[in-house]
C-alpha cells in the first residue's frame, strides 16, 4: 500500500484498488466492507481512481459495478505522463527562465527625499508629471529651479499637465517644460511623475512625502492616463 502512495494515491485509494484486485470486480457496497471504508468516501475515491485510469465499471441490473485495471497499465500511465512532460519541458523550461519583473515601493520624506527623486528623474531623456499646481516650487524652492537648469542643460523633454490657475505662475515662468492646462476643478494636492519605470505620487504638505512604484506595468498605465489627459488638455 505504501508504494501506491508513493506513485500519488491516497491511502483510501490505495485500499480500494487492491480491494478490487482481490475481488476482480465489485459493487460499491461490497468494497466498502472490505475496506472499511464508508460508501460516501467509496464513490468520491473511486471517481478519483477512473479519473487517474486506474479503475472502471460496468452497470449490471441499475448498478456500478467496479473493476480495476491490469496492475502494468500503472506502468503503461507513468511512461505516458513521463512523456508527455519530455514534450511541455522546454516551453517550460524558457518561462522559468525567463527574467521576472521585480516590482517594489519606496517612501521617500522631506525635501532631501524629494531631491533623490528629481536627482534620478534627471538621469532619463524624458518624463510626464500631473496633479498640484505651485506646491513644486514653493516647497522645493532654490532645488526646483536647480532641477529646471539642469533639466535644460541635459536637453530632457518634459510634459506637465497643471491647473488652469497656474498657467501664470512662477512655476510656469521658470520650468524648463512643455505644459498644458486643465479645469481648476480636476487638480490634486499631489503631483505624479511618472519617469523610466518609476512612478513618484508626491504630496506637496509642509514636510513633503511620496512613494515611488516601481513596475514597468504600473507606469504604463500613468503614462496611458496622463496621455489621456494630454490629449483633452489646453495649450
Amino acid at each position: 500500500m505504501d508504494q501506491l502512495e508513493r506513485l500519488g494515491l491516497n491511502r483510501n485509494e490505495a485500499k480500494i484498488y487492491l480491494a478490487l484486485l482481490d475481488l476482480g470486480e465489485a459493487p460499491a457496497g461490497q468494497v466498502s466492507k472490505k475496506t472499511q471504508i464508508n460508501r460516501t468516501t467509496i464513490y468520491d475515491s473511486v471517481e478519483r481512481l477512473i479519473q487517474r485510469g486506474l479503475v472502471t465499471y460496468v452497470i449490471k441490473a441499475n448498478k456500478k459495478i467496479f473493476q480495476p485495471v491490469p496492475p502494468n497499465k500503472i506502468l503503461e500511465k507513468i511512461k505516458e505522463e513521463e512523456k508527455i512532460a519530455k514534450e511541455i519541458l522546454p516551453e517550460l523550461e524558457a518561462r522559468f527562465k525567463q527574467p521576472k519583473e521585480k516590482e517594489e515601493s519606496n517612501i521617500y520624506k522631506g525635501r532631501l527625499g524629494i531631491k533623490s527623486i528629481l536627482h534620478d528623474i534627471l538621469n532619463l531623456k524624458e518624463y510626464v508629471a500631473f496633479g498640484s499646481s505651485g506646491r513644486f516650487l514653493e516647497i522645493m524652492k532654490h532645488d526646483f529651479e536647480l532641477f529646471q537648469k539642469r533639466k535644460k542643460e541635459l536637453k530632457i523633454n518634459a510634459r506637465v499637465i497643471l491647473s488652469e490657475n497656474s498657467r501664470k505662475s512662477d512655476q510656469v515662468k521658470i520650468a524648463h517644460t512643455k505644459f498644458k492646462y486643465i479645469l481648476d476643478e480636476f487638480s490634486s494636492p499631489t503631483t505624479t511623475f511618472v519617469y523610466g519605470e518609476n512612478t513618484a505620487i508626491i504630496i506637496w504638505s509642509t514636510t513633503p512625502i511620496a512613494t515611488v512604484i516601481k513596475s514597468k506595468q504600473v507606469a504604463q498605465s500613468y503614462l496611458n492616463y496622463f496621455n489621456l489627459l494630454w490629449g483633452i488638455s489646453t495649450p
